[in-house]
């Protein structure tokens, strides 16, 4: 540069976006939602970024906005399947790792039924290496547990709106550590923002507190397991408690 003086960069966060989207999305637009999700990986953000800086403020006013009366159940749910399908397509534009960092799996607890940040979180995930699995919403403590059991994935995330879950998610986690002692278990949601001090209660190892703090520890636990730290090796092909019927069915060469 002419000046001399080195060119400032401006910050990846997508903030200046959220009321545009905001707009787009009470205005079923979806290529508009397209397009400004476009816009905010085009400044360099990551989904990571793009699901803090940008959709979770325009969802969470969204919901106020619900809250006050200004929209119906119908256009809040509208916005969040735009949303949704947008990054959807956006996240999964890249090619899965052929030897993924380690396995993590996503649920919501029997009960909690908002499972979109999940959602988000096993795209952060796979953008950053690992094998991501969403389990979705309202997963009953014994069938969580079950899977859990039949291949330990290096980490498990729970979240959790309402606080009034938190005793049944401590019940969860105590019986996740007996049968995955090696698993990390992470906690997030609503109820986890509004009262950091429930993470202990429930007996989690910590929260999330953002799409970019997973992240952030997803790629540094990515770099330790590439060193050969065993908890990131990803277990493949059938569980062993699988009926031994299907297994022989599920096997037979096709």
């Amino acid at each position: 540069m002419a000046s001399g003086k080195s060119r400032v960069v401006p910050p990846v966060t997508s903030l200046d976006l959220s009321g545009p989207l905001l707009l787009a999305l009470l205005g079923g637009d979806e290529s508009a939602v397209e397009g400004i999700v476009s816009r905010a990986r085009s400044r360099g953000a990551d989904t990571a970024l793009v699901v803090r800086d940008l959709v979770m403020p325009a969802l969470s006013e969204v919901g106020r906005m619900w809250a006050r009366g200004e929209v119906s159940i119908a256009e809040e749910h509208l916005a969040t399947a735009l949303v949704a399908r947008v990054l959807g397509r956006s996240s999964g534009s890249a090619a899965p790792a052929a030897a993924p960092a380690g396995r993590i799996v996503f649920a919501c607890l029997a009960g909690e039924f908002h499972d979109l940040g999940i959602r988000f979180l096993a795209d952060v995930a796979r953008e950053c290496g690992w094998d991501g699995e969403s389990l979705g919403a309202n997963v009953p403590r014994e069938a969580l547990v079950r899977f859990v059991s039949q291949r330990p994935p290096a980490a498990l995330a729970l979240s959790l709106s309402l606080a009034g879950h938190v005793p049944e998610a401590a019940r969860t986690i105590a019986e996740i550590r007996a049968v995955a002692p090696e698993t990390t278990v992470f906690v997030g949601g609503h109820a986890f923002r509004e009262d950091p001090a429930l993470v202990r209660l429930a007996g989690a190892d910590a929260a999330f507190v953002d799409a970019v703090a997973l992240r952030d520890w997803l790629l540094a636990k990515a770099k330790e397991t590439r060193k050969g730290v065993p908890n990131g090796v990803v277990r493949r092909g059938l569980p062993e408690t699988i009926p031994a019927a299907l297994r022989r069915k599920v096997s037979r060469p096709r």
